[in-house]
């Protein structure tokens, strides 16, 4: 026993001397975190966004991609989602790769939608159209004008300010910019100038889009058996040159809003092309 007490201080040595020769030991300062390499290590074996998925915080990222819908290719309609066209400014990092450079033209734009009934009589302050942009580039629709005569009279609109539409993008014409009256319409919504109500008649009429001498998109629809609450649209899977085929057109099933049946400012997949 006191042969084995006389080699305890010698063991003890031999430790400090051990712990002296690993000068690579370190501490973070909190128990468990990682030290700086050790942080690097994890971003270059996770990807650029750090294993976080696409939705990473990454500022390098664009908004959207101007050359093709996200998420979808070129040829499909673009979703808006939740934060929709309501943004009427294009991403800060679109610039030249994102904005059309030239004005709006011909067949830039496509009359889909028609919500022409959606109260029953008169005084129908709930209608609307959905415009498409066919544009493979975010179109700013400064200078648009529109007109729907009626009678004797003809509404108008006119897009006095930067308002800007992404690729494959839609809006809203309305009646009314009230939600309590248009249903509560998501995304971007225009309105007729004066707001003035049952602009979309029953019996038929035409919409014009231009802007200055350019005729941009122009629709007319005869007089049609409608469903009050329903818009007529066209379909998703039909081609952008059936859009004044009006006998291709079909009743939306779709519902945006309890007792009301359309896709506003969304792609018009709920129904198909005869």
């Amino acid at each position: 026993m006191r042969r084995s007490s006389s080699l305890l201080p010698l063991f003890l040595g031999a430790l400090l001397v051990c712990g002296a020769c690993n000068p690579t030991i370190q501490h973070s300062g909190a128990l468990g975190a990682p030290s700086a390499d050790d942080a690097s290590a994890f971003t270059s074996a996770s990807g650029d966004d750090g294993g976080w998925g696409d939705d990473g915080d990454d500022a390098s990222d664009p908004a959207w991609d101007a050359r093709t819908a996200p998420g979808e290719d070129a040829s499909a309609p673009l979703a808006l989602g939740d934060d929709g066209a309501s943004d009427a400014s294009p991403p800060v990092d679109a610039g030249v790769d994102g904005e059309c450079t030239q004005p709006l033209g011909a067949g830039d734009l496509l009359i889909d939608e028609l919500m022409i009934e959606s109260v029953a009589g008169t005084g129908d302050d709930g209608e609307w159209l959905e415009v498409a942009s066919t544009a493979a580039c975010a179109v700013d629709l400064r200078g648009l004008h529109g007109e729907c005569p009626v009678g004797a009279k003809v509404h108008t609109f006119d897009v006095i300010d930067d308002v800007w539409v992404p690729p494959g993008g839609t809006f809203i014409i309305a009646d009314s910019e009230d939600p309590a009256v248009n249903h509560y319409l998501p995304g971007l919504v225009l309105t007729w100038s004066g707001q003035p109500g049952d602009v979309l008649r029953n019996l038929g009429g035409t919409v014009t889009l231009s802007t200055g001498d350019v005729l941009v998109v122009s629709l007319t629809w005869p007089s049609m058996k409608l469903a009050v609450g329903t818009t007529v649209e066209l379909p998703a899977d039909c081609p952008a040159s059936d859009a004044d085929e009006l006998g291709v057109w079909q009743p939306a099933t779709a519902s945006w809003f309890p007792g009301f049946h359309g896709t506003p400012n969304g792609p018009n997949a709920d129904v198909q092309c005869p």
